[in-house]
């Protein structure tokens, strides 16, 4: 009998701490923080994306760059990101059209002529290590005015080319920020 009263006693006293770490407590944070963190076990090769082409650092600058396209999740078809639409205007001209008020994080405006420069950046960088191979078919890129990039692709018809504007080849940068010509050091 004597043993049931401490089982019974113990049995009750863990039930009281099981019930007090139900408590709702205080709830998620309100935001106000100063940062987001995201962990990863991937490693992160460059934050450059004319240097990278890793799925560690593909997801960083997904964070932080900004793309035409992008893939929803569980579709494999792209969708408009930065761009209001895209399309192939020839067989061999794909055309984006920039949603208005666009900025980067640092509030300067992104243009068109910003997507123009980040590709031209791309290709012209040429890093062995970096996505640039992606961009093989395109033969230029073309701004004519603040909302309208055009690609010109050197073969005709390459269903492809909308599924490389989410990847790394295509992370739009600000021309104000990154150099030209050479790679920027993390």
């Amino acid at each position: 009998m004597r043993a049931k009263k401490v089982a019974a006693v113990g049995f009750a006293g863990l039930a009281v701490f099981a019930i007090a770490g139900c408590g709702s407590g205080k709830t998620g944070g309100g935001g106000g923080g100063t940062g987001i963190l995201v962990g990863t076990t991937d490693k992160v090769t460059s934050l450059d994306p004319a240097k990278a082409y890793d799925n560690g650092s593909l997801l960083a600058e997904t964070q932080v760059y900004q793309f035409l396209l992008n893939f929803p999740a569980g579709d494999a078809t792209p969708k408009p990101d930065a761009a209001e639409k895209c399309e192939f205007t020839t067989p061999t001209v794909y055309t984006c059209t920039l949603k208005p008020g666009l900025k980067f994080v640092n509030g300067d405006p992104l243009t068109a002529e910003s997507v123009k420069f980040s590709f031209d950046r791309m290709v012209k960088i040429d890093d062995p290590q970096g996505p640039k191979a992606l961009l093989d078919n395109l033969d230029h890129t073309d701004a004519p005015d603040d909302k309208t990039v055009a690609f010109t692709l050197k073969k005709a018809n390459d269903q492809t080319f909308p599924a490389i504007l989410p990847t790394q080849a295509a992370a739009i940068v600000d021309e104000k920020v990154f150099p030209a010509d050479k790679i920027m050091a993390d």
